[in-house]
């Protein structure tokens, strides 16, 4: 099987995550993986619109709620890039989904997605057996053009970190800080294998 994604992009840092979050990466040309779980969604109530917006680009889940329940697929092309496509079920029957598109930039490095040109960079490491992603910038291309912008300008610095809670299911955390307005998004659940 050649190198997965997070493989390449961790190098030596891969041996050093526990097997349920390898597992979580373990696809490459072609082949899936599928995750269920549970999660709360938050963010203050006057951010809305902001949200709305980025949500309208591709970005973000749009709706808060507790006890969410998350279906995640994940395909790995040929290239080398990781697909995610997430399905959001909420209690009072609204559904959203969120996709993405992971790709490696360089050592510690990926980018990722969302649509009409406009991503994240992420730095990407094993902290204390998890897997913790930081974002650096955003960005927007198009074609050959693309433009960065720090993540100030829109809701702050993103930081994901996934943690084994067994040989099973994992807790992700996922938390957005801008340097003025504080916590400005998050969500958390666990996760299992399908």
């Amino acid at each position: 099987m050649s190198q997965t994604l997070m493989q390449h992009v961790l190098g030596e840092q891969w041996a050093l995550l526990p097997k349920v979050i390898q597992r979580h990466y373990q696809i490459t040309d072609g082949e899936s993986s599928h995750l269920q779980g549970t999660m709360e969604i938050a963010y203050p109530r006057y951010l809305y619109p902001l949200i709305w917006i980025i949500h309208l680009f591709g970005g973000l889940v749009l709706w808060r709620g507790k006890a969410v329940v998350v279906q995640v697929g994940k395909v790995a092309s040929a290239d080398g890039s990781l697909d995610w496509r997430r399905r959001l079920n909420y209690s009072d029957g609204k559904t959203d989904y969120f996709r993405s598109r992971m790709q490696s930039v360089a050592a510690h490095e990926l980018d990722e997605m969302i649509g009409f040109g406009f991503g994240l960079r992420l730095r990407v490491e094993v902290e204390d057996g998890d897997l913790l992603y930081r974002s650096n910038d955003h960005f927007w291309r198009c074609g050959r053009f693309s433009l960065s912008f720090p993540d100030w300008l829109l809701l702050g610095t993103a930081v994901i970190r996934e943690h084994a809670l067994s040989e099973e299911s994992f807790h992700l955390d996922f938390s957005i800080r801008h340097p003025l307005l504080g916590l400005t998004y998050c969500y958390q659940g666990e996760f299992h294998y399908r």
